[in-house]
C-alpha cells in the first residue's frame, strides 16, 4: 500500500494521525523539505517514535511524509522514500510501477534511476513539471502517484487526483483514516439471525458457543491478489482475471472490493464488485528487516 503524504507550509498532521499512517505502512518511514535553498531528506525509521522525534521540529514546514509497505527490493533504508532525482529534486511515491523492481530494488528506485534522472539530466528539473511531460509519465505509472519537491519549494502531484485533500493536506490513500473493523462471517457455526460483529461489541446474539469471527485487514489503497480465477462480463465484453494478479483497492463497499489495475502503458483499468473473500493482502510482511544499514545516514543537503 504505503502512503505518500504532501504537507503544506503552516499545516500540521497531528501525531495520531501519523501514527495510525505508520502503523498501516510500518516498513520504513521519511520525509523530506526545503529549506535555505536546500533539500534535506530525513528516512530509513523503522520505529515510529524515532521518526516523530526527527519530524516534529519540522512539522510547520512544506513537508514530504512517506510510510512504506515493502513490495519489490529488500526491507532496509535504502528502498525507503524519498529519493532524490538529483541534489535539488526529491520525490516520494504510492503504488507500484510495473517492469520495475526485483527482490533488492524496489520499483521506485529503479524508475527514478531508469527515467526520471534522464528526462531531468536532459531537459532540467522543471521537465518534471511541464504539463506534456507530466501526462506522458501518467499514463506510463498507472494508478501510482508521484509527489515532487525541489530546494525551492515548488512541488508537483502526479496522479493527484487518485489521491484526496483532507484538511488542506493531500494524502495518497485512505490509510491515514481511522479504520472500521469489520468481520467475516465465522465459518463451521450457525448463527441465529443474520449476526455481525462491530469491534467488540455484537449487534445480535451468537449460537451458543460460537467463537468471534476473525478481523479483515482489507482497507482502501492495500495491494492485494487474487486467491481464484475471475471470469467478469460476458460476450466480447468478458475480462479474466487469474489467480495471482494484484491489485489496488480503490474502495470497499461491504464483503466486495472495487480493485484498480495499473499496468505498464494502460490506462487504469477498475473491476467492481470483487469479493473481499478471495483477495489476499499482497504486501509482504512476513520479512524481518533486512540489511538496515548506515546507508545514507538519513539526512541529505542538496545545494
Amino acid at each position: 500500500m504505503c502512503i505518500a503524504i504532501y504537507k503544506p507550509e503552516d499545516k500540521k498532521i497531528s501525531k495520531k494521525v501519523l501514527k495510525r499512517c505508520y502503523d498501516a505502512n510500518p516498513d520504513g518511514a521519511g520525509f523530506m523539505f526545503a529549506e535555505d535553498k536546500e533539500l534535506h531528506l530525513h528516512k530509513g525509521y523503522f520505529n515510529f517514535d524515532e521518526f516523530y522525534k526527527e519530524y516534529k521540529p519540522h512539522e510547520k514546514k512544506q513537508t514530504l511524509i512517506h510510510f512504506r509497505i515493502k513490495t519489490h527490493g529488500k526491507l532496509n533504508k535504502k528502498n525507503c522514500h524519498p529519493f532524490l532525482v538529483n541534489n535539488s529534486l526529491g520525490f516520494i511515491h504510492n503504488g507500484i510501477i510495473s517492469g520495475y523492481g526485483d527482490d533488492k530494488l524496489s520499483d521506485t528506485i529503479q524508475f527514478n534511476e531508469a527515467i526520471l534522472k534522464k528526462i531531468v539530466a536532459k531537459h532540467g528539473n522543471m521537465g518534471l513539471f511541464d504539463d506534456p511531460m507530466v501526462e506522458l509519465i501518467e499514463n506510463v505509472i498507472g494508478y501510482s502517484k508521484l509527489v515532487f519537491l525541489d530546494r525551492h519549494g515548488n512541488f508537483n502531484i502526479m496522479n493527484e487526483e487518485k489521491g484526496h485533500w483532507y484538511n488542506g493536506v493531500w494524502y495518497s490513500n485512505d490509510s491515514h483514516k481511522e479504520r472500521q473493523t469489520t468481520f467475516d462471517y465465522y465459518k463451521g457455526r450457525n448463527w441465529n439471525h443474520s449476526d455481525v460483529w462491530q469491534g467488540n461489541k455484537k449487534q445480535d446474539t451468537l449460537s451458543l458457543g460460537a467463537k468471534a469471527p476473525e478481523s479483515s485487514s482489507l482497507a482502501s489503497g492495500d495491494f492485494v491478489e487474487l486467491k481464484e480465477d475471475y471470469v467478469l462480463g460476458d460476450g466480447d465484453q468478458t475480462i479474466y482475471l487469474k489467480r495471482g494478479d494484484w491489485f489496488e483497492i480503490k474502495s470497499i463497499e461491504g464483503d466486495t472490493c472495487t480493485l484498480v489495475d495499473s499496468d505498464l502503458h494502460k490506462q487504469s483499468i477498475v473491476y467492481p464488485n470483487i469479493k473481499c473473500s478471495d483477495l489476499e493482502d499482497w504486501s509482504d510482511k512476513s520479512n524481518d528487516i533486512q540489511e538496515v544499514t548506515e546507508w545514507d545516514q538519513g539526512f541529505y543537503k542538496g545545494k
